[in-house]
């Protein structure tokens, strides 16, 4: 049984900046970068675009709430920087969560003014996991089910 996640992750993609470009001007070392046409997935396709992300730092089993706090201080003393770079890149914040019910999702006033000052874009996935029964083992002396003779 997979556990309850939840990641944020600001991910930026450009057809001309590099992930080294980015990390230039943001200062920030990317947690995953990628450059065109590096393979990904399970059936490699190949990618079209640059690539660098971060993701927030907090505990994957957080409230989503919790996520974008870590995510917007991790990146709050470049988000200027980050409002520049959104000219010639596609900013987002993508907002993964795994969990057994669906969680109630909101976000301030504030939260959605940040992120249109810095041009991003905003996500949210959510995967519900679901419990599957397993069939109960067989005990020593139980009877195999009905069969049928013809």
């Amino acid at each position: 049984m997979q556990r309850e996640t939840t990641n944020v992750r600001l991910r930026i993609t450009s057809p001309t900046l590099t992930a080294a470009d980015i990390e230039a001007k943001l200062g920030i070392k990317a947690d995953e970068s990628w450059k065109i046409g590096d393979r990904t997935g399970t059936f490699g396709a190949i990618l079209k675009d640059h690539g660098y992300a971060l993701d927030a730092v907090a505990l994957y089993t957080v409230k989503l709430d919790d996520h974008v706090r870590a995510m917007i201080k991790r990146i709050a003393p470049v988000a200027q920087k980050i409002g520049e770079i959104s000219g010639s890149a596609k900013v987002e914040m993508i907002c993964t969560i795994f969990c057994k019910a669906p969680p109630p999702i909101a976000f301030t006033r504030d939260d959605l003014r940040w992120l249109a000052a810095i041009g991003a874009s905003l996500d949210v996935e959510v995967g519900l996991l679901v419990e599957r029964n397993q069939p109960a083992a067989k005990k020593p002396g139980d009877k195999e089910g009905p069969t049928s003779v013809f």
